[in-house]
């Protein structure tokens, strides 16, 4: 998987479903035929990243939103999307990577 920058660009792949029950997001993997939840940030993240958006701008939302500090945000963030990256639920656009 390619390197995470603030300057590389995610969207949530459309043929997966979602749902929201108490807060969290319910997502069901087409592809693997498994649910995964997200809680927490989680729901917000993927309602962000469902328009293309940079991980910098995810970072600048998260942040401003959940008071948190930007470089703890990124770190975390960064590390949510490698997560979402290996169960094939969002694409990275390499070409934005430097």
């Amino acid at each position: 998987m390619a390197a995470l920058n603030t300057q590389t660009t995610v969207v949530a792949k459309e043929e997966h479903v979602a749902t929201t029950v108490d807060g969290e997001t319910i997502l069901l993997n087409k592809e693997k035929g498994a649910y995964q939840g997200l809680s927490g940030v989680g729901p917000r993240i993927w309602e962000l990243i469902q328009e293309p958006t940079t991980v910098g701008t995810l970072v600048e939302t998260v942040s401003s939103e959940y008071d948190v500090a930007p470089q703890r945000c990124e770190r975390d963030i960064r590390e949510f999307l490698r997560e979402m990256a290996a169960e094939r639920l969002i694409e990275i656009d390499d070409q934005s990577v430097l």
